[in-house]
């Protein structure tokens, strides 16, 4: 088993930055082929979709850019030899890749992409099985956060309005699926950043974590009320994961001061009690695979290492799991030895039951990951 240097410090790869913008399991273990990782454990109507099994979403959505301004979507079957579907094209500007994500419940893509010299973002869902897109008259910010409720009927984004100092106020929104209609459900001013970031298991909480000048903090809109629940940490966070059943936020905390720069934290929402992913070292990226009570965390320091890195300073940044808990998409990082030399990164799918790895394009690099979707039929 390889174990990435602990003394490492790690470098936040760039499709991780607010500009291009994901436990530690402590107490069970699954082994990847490529990484091992240790830790605890149609009708007309848009909004009416035929129910699906975890089983039947083992397929990978992802974008990759080409020549001319236009990008391609693509859907993978989840296999070692599959071959990837194109499936729609659009065009991009200003060298702004479309960022994307997928819907639980497999049915749906939402995506946003700058298509022209305005600089306008623009919001397209995507509903299969034809995955004919729809563009949504409802004004967000390009660099938005998107999380879909559990059945897939409901998207929350967010937009920013002010901005003095630094300091701006952001909008949360909510996308009805069905007609594509945007409400305004949160307003936060004064904030460096806002992300929601999950809805409860039965839709009727919203979570948004918010980052301003007191730390970051988690709030939750129900009910037609915004009220902060939990103190994350008195300073920034990021990569944050609610878990499949809303109970859990797993986050990386960064810290200011001593050899530790990123700590994976996980954060138990009915009681507020954060516990912390290790008790030293580096982690980096969040994820949950279905079925465990705690959260998979990569870096250096996380939970899933490789079992044959091309270099010593290679590790995971998990990115999520299929539904039935069979495969893992990532991003295999890996630091050069040279100081001036670019670090490697490539998007991979692996397998824990068959035991591979693959790059989630033949191209290899370009390629943005959007999410697990129903197989293609």
């Amino acid at each position: 088993m390889f174990a990435p240097g602990a003394r490492q410090r790690p470098h936040a790869p760039h499709f991780l930055t607010p500009l291009a913008l994901g436990i530690i399991a402590v107490c069970s273990g699954i082994l990847l082929w490529a990484a091992f990782s240790t830790g605890t454990v149609t009708n007309e109507q848009y909004g009416i979709v035929a129910p699906s099994t975890p089983e039947s979403i083992r397929s990978v959505a992802y974008t990759v850019p080409g020549e001319n301004g236009i990008e391609t979507l693509y859907i993978r079957p989840g296999g070692e030899t599959s071959q990837p579907v194109l499936v729609r094209q659009f065009g991009y500007t200003f060298g702004l890749q479309s960022r994307g994500a997928a819907s639980p419940d497999g049915h749906r893509i939402s995506l946003i992409h700058v298509g022209d010299a305005t600089g306008r973002a623009q919001l397209t869902m995507l509903d299969s099985p034809g995955w004919e897109p729809r563009d949504i008259e409802a004004v967000v910010d390009y660099l938005s956060p998107m999380t879909w409720s559990a059945d897939g009927l409901r998207l929350a984004v967010a937009r920013s309005e002010t901005a003095v100092g630094g300091r701006k106020t952001v909008v949360v929104s909510e996308v009805l699926a069905a007609d594509g209609v945007a409400t305004e459900v949160a307003r936060f001013s004064d904030v460096s950043q806002v992300a929601p970031v999950g809805y409860s298991l039965d839709g009727g909480r919203l979570y948004i974590v918010v980052l301003d000048q007191s730390g970051s903090s988690l709030w939750v809109r129900q009910a037609g009320r915004t009220e902060k629940v939990a103190v994350l940490s008195a300073g920034p966070t990021r990569d944050w994961s609610l878990s499949p059943d809303g109970s859990r936020l797993a986050f990386i905390e960064r810290l200011g001061v001593g050899g530790r720069t990123y700590a994976g934290r996980t954060l138990l929402i009915a009681t507020g009690a954060i516990t912390d992913a290790a008790p030293e070292g580096d982690q980096l990226g969040t994820a949950w695979r279905p079925g465990l009570a705690v959260a998979d965390f990569g870096g250096p320091d996380g939970s899933l290492m490789l079992d044959d890195p091309l270099a010593e300073e290679t590790y995971v940044l998990p990115m999520r799991w299929s539904p039935d808990g069979s495969m893992l998409v990532a991003t295999i990082y890996s630091a050069s030895r040279e100081g001036n030399a670019a670090p490697s990164e490539t998007l991979q799918i692996v397998s824990v039951e068959d035991r591979w790895r693959v790059f989630l394009s033949p191209d290899e690099h370009g390629a943005r990951f959007i999410g697990w979707v129903r197989d293609l039929e």
